[in-house]
């Protein structure tokens, strides 16, 4: 978990300086509304973070062309996981729902694996900023 976690700080990180990326929501990132809160009562951040993209079509290429995350809700392994919230987790909450919870058509949610950090944000480097 001590090496997800950390690589999932440094995706979370590199994510906030794209310009195609327009929020990212990770208890890790000072900027954080519950940060401190998190920070308190918390050894670590986690290894899970979501974050939107600028445009839907930009968040299905990304689903569609990641190769160092499986698209899957969960495998149960190490290895890193995307998916896409407003049609598997939340599928069957009402569209206006989803959306008052900030469940858009252009969030996606990724659990940090195992893998080399520098390898899986050169993937979202590759797909994100073609």
């Amino acid at each position: 978990m001590d090496e997800s976690q950390k690589s999932a700080v440094s995706v979370a990180n590199w994510l906030t300086q794209q310009r195609r990326v327009t929020e990212v929501f990770y208890p890790g990132l000072e900027q954080h509304p519950g940060y401190g809160v998190h920070k308190s009562q918390s050894a670590g951040p986690g290894a899970v973070l979501s974050f939107k993209l600028e445009t839907v079509e930009l968040t299905h290429r990304l689903l569609e062309k990641m190769e160092y995350a499986a698209f899957a809700v969960s495998l149960g392994g190490v290895e890193s996981i995307i998916s896409y919230p407003p049609k598997m987790s939340h599928a069957a909450m009402p569209a206006e729902e989803r959306a008052a919870r900030g469940i858009t058509d252009n969030l996606v949610r990724l659990s940090v694996g195992l893998e080399e950090t520098e390898d899986l944000i050169a993937d979202l480097d590759r797909v994100i900023n073609f």
